[in-house]
């Protein structure tokens, strides 16, 4: 006889509990084609579902990942209501997508989205990954474009997702495998960290470790800044004279580091495949506070937490910017007192008193994430050095062009703005271009930063002025 006993549990809520709305900035999506093997939802002997979340991965055929569309947060949204007759109701899950642009890629997605059975991941605000498509049921996915109208118009084109399911969109925390490479959604997004043990803006969107969640990661306590070894402990603060522009870290199936600059996103710190290296080269113009995050735990107890703080103060040298002196009195030998001698930069390159194009020197010219290569970049029409940290222009800025090798994504993020953008990218991703026309020229004062995938490249300065000034 078959055992009919209740699978009903309470259902408590901590008074005071903040329930964070919304879905984030960036969804990932693939073909059910494409997936060999489905993560398992639980049933007792009856078929009753004892959980909303997913074990096991999904795993995917050789040489295909998951794929990603940037989204608008504040127009998107995933909802799920009840569909069928008892005894054989389901969940119908709803997700609505709002992409801001409408050029030929965004439009090519109508080609590939609609009349194909995908599998949609969106993470919420507590960086929970949810699951829109099922295994038994196939999904429907349209896409709607609006061009805008009139001068207050606003572009997008919209994915519309239906898909039938067991329960509201289930949870997933296994192996997500990007073009970026490959990471884990954090299977406990409400970790009760206290204090400043905090992640920053959550962002973990691309780890690129070990990926050994059984075992406790190991950070050494050395860490090489600026070249120069520094002894850290957590919780630590210690002072840099300069800019800071290179980073180093060294452990033991190290799994995710990440830094945040003053008000700036979160960015990744690439580590090796084995876990025991990494580095960071991106320039960090000061002043300015650096936080630097790690992943902490094993398995359902990984969190991110705050390991230590970097300040960085103004160089009291007469050249302004010393390329990341340290308080040990290392200086860069890039400036003189009277102005820019590395590597040829011209007059043209400095600003009175500001961020120069030739004052950061350490910066990344190429930079490879996995099998994509960002190579060279373009802003204005003109060829730059991104190596030089930050370029200056005057006026505007009103194009971009990145060229590479199987590159997955270049976005910008105009700072103060809450969400970067992604800019387009033809299909083979060897070229990804932006502006070129009347509305996306941005002018002075702003500053811009470019993403290579996950990593910040370098940086765009917009002032006021001409290279005579």
């Amino acid at each position: 006889m078959p055992d009919c006993s209740s699978v009903q549990r309470s259902l408590a809520w901590c008074q005071g509990r903040p329930e964070l709305p919304g879905v984030k900035r960036r969804i990932y999506y693939i073909s059910k084609y494409d997936i060999l093997q489905w993560p398992v939802l639980q049933h007792d002997a009856n078929g009753r579902l004892i959980s909303a979340a997913y074990t096991g991965d999904f795993v995917l055929r050789a040489d295909t990942s998951w794929k990603f569309i940037d989204i608008i947060s504040d127009k998107s949204q995933l909802t799920s209501e009840a569909q069928g007759e008892y005894p054989s109701q389901t969940q119908l899950n709803k997700l609505v997508a709002v992409h801001p642009g409408v050029e030929a890629e965004a439009s090519a997605a109508a080609a590939y989205l609609n009349n194909n059975d995908n599998v949609f991941l969106v993470e919420d605000m507590r960086g929970a990954v949810r699951v829109v498509g099922s295994d038994k049921w196939p999904t429907k996915t349209t896409v709607a474009q609006d061009l805008g109208q009139g001068a207050t118009g606003s572009t997008s084109t919209t994915i519309n997702v239906e898909a039938t399911d067991e329960c509201p969109a289930p949870f997933y925390t296994g192996k997500i495998v990007t073009d970026d490479g490959t990471f884990t959604p954090n299977p406990n997004p409400n970790p009760a960290t206290g204090g400043d043990n905090s992640s920053g803006s959550g962002n973990n969107s691309g780890n690129s470790g070990s990926g050994n969640n059984s075992s406790e990661p190991i950070y050494d306590g050395t860490v090489v800044i600026n070249g120069q070894s520094r002894s850290i402990t957590k919780g630590s603060t210690i002072s840099i004279t300069g800019n800071l522009t290179s980073m180093k870290f060294t452990g033991t199936n190290m799994s995710y580091l990440s830094y945040k600059a003053g008000n700036e996103m979160e960015t990744e710190i690439e580590i090796n495949t084995a876990g025991t290296s990494a580095t960071c080269n991106d320039v960090i113009t000061a002043p300015k506070t650096v936080k630097i995050y790690r992943e902490e735990g094993t398995g359902n107890n990984r969190t991110d937490v705050l390991w230590f703080t970097i300040n960085l103060t103004s160089s009291s040298s007469s050249g302004g910017n010393t390329g990341g002196n340290t308080s040990g009195g290392n200086t860069s030998g890039g400036n003189t007192s009277g102005g820019n001698t590395s590597g040829g930069n011209t007059s043209g390159g400095n600003t009175s008193g500001g961020n120069t194009s030739g004052g950061n020197t350490s910066g990344t010219s190429t930079v490879v994430i996995g099998n994509a290569q960002y190579n060279e970049a373009y802003v204005n029409g003109d060829k730059i050095d991104p190596s030089l940290g930050t370029i200056t222009v005057y006026n505007t800025f009103s194009s971009l062009k990145v060229t590479g090798v199987n590159m997955s994504r270049v976005a910008l993020w105009v700072r103060g703005e809450d969400d970067d953008a992604g800019i387009p990218m033809n299909a083979d991703g060897t070229e990804a271009t932006w502006g070129n026309n009347d509305y996306n020229i941005i002018q002075a004062p702003n500053t811009i930063d470019v993403y290579a995938g996950s990593k910040k490249w370098f940086t765009i300065n917009v002032v006021s002025g001409s290279t005579e000034d």
